[in-house]
């Protein structure tokens, strides 16, 4: 069955577990709650993975920086965290690898709970802090500096880049975020950051090997930035060849001059490839 959930992640082995994972750890703790409420007997699991805004309270469960991120109390709040997770992740991974992907949404969860626990020890914040959202927000961020202008189809409203589609789920966050708008803040910020190390030729992810290091004890050829520039060469051609097809139709094939055809042969072969 992760076979299968592999192959609609595009391949990626970390967005299939990530998106499994935080759906199946969402399922454990609500039965778990679910049990100890039928049995009169509490079940403290979620509590010990949430970080507490208290900080001496945190410093006797430093795990809970990382492991907040996969508890969700609200089947809405996870179900969209997953969703904009598997969205943006795949766009990441059309010019990133896994180990970019696990950097940015791991540094964006810790980012967020460090910015959440300096927040309620000023006295903004309170509470528990759960959710991947400032992790997600993060993913979100670095994939629209990496590829702002990738066009995304949206229902009714049609094709958008991608720099804009970010900004509108980054304001809907800020919007709908309740008391953990100090955690988104840290996301957007590792987000940025991470996005911008990454324009400046700087991989964050470099201390961890890739699989392909680890089984040749070579680094991996695949250059990020050249896969960059051959998806706009890609969508510059698309872009190319729906004016030469909008031509034929206006005013058919012999319309076209001699130049026109062969790009027109060109680009498809290219397209074709």
């Amino acid at each position: 069955m992760m076979n299968k959930w592999k192959r609609y992640c595009d391949g990626s082995a970390l967005l299939a577990w990530l998106t499994a994972g935080l759906v199946a750890i969402w399922l454990v703790v609500t039965l778990l709650a679910l049990f100890g409420s039928l049995m009169h007997f509490y079940v403290p699991v979620a509590e010990w993975l949430t970080l507490p805004s208290v900080f001496s309270l945190f410093l006797t469960r430093p795990w809970t920086i990382v492991t907040y991120m996969a508890v969700h109390f609200d089947v809405l709040h996870m179900l969209f965290n997953v969703l904009w997770l598997y969205w943006f992740g795949r766009m990441m991974l059309m010019t990133l690898s896994d180990r970019q992907l696990a950097v940015a949404f791991i540094g964006g969860g810790i980012a967020g709970g460090i910015v959440f626990l300096i927040s309620a020890s000023l006295g903004y914040g309170s509470g528990w802090l759960c959710g991947c959202s400032s992790a997600v927000i993060a993913v979100m961020c670095a994939t629209a500096l990496r590829i702002p202008d990738h066009p995304v189809n949206l229902f009714i409203i049609g094709e958008v880049k991608l720099k804009w589609v970010a900004v509108a789920c980054c304001v809907l966050t800020f919007i709908g975020g309740g008391g953990n708008q100090a955690a988104h803040i840290g996301g957007l910020l590792w987000g940025v950051v991470f996005g911008l190390m990454l324009r400046h030729g700087m991989d964050p992810a470099r201390w961890i090997p890739s699989a392909a290091h680890r089984r040749t004890g070579r680094a991996p050829k695949r250059s990020a930035d050249r896969m960059v520039r051959v998806m706009k060469d890609r969508q510059s051609d698309i872009r190319r060849l729906d004016e030469l097809l909008d031509k034929i139709r206006l005013s058919g094939y012999g319309s076209l001059s001699a130049k026109e055809r062969k790009e027109l042969n060109e680009i498809s072969a290219r397209i074709k490839k």
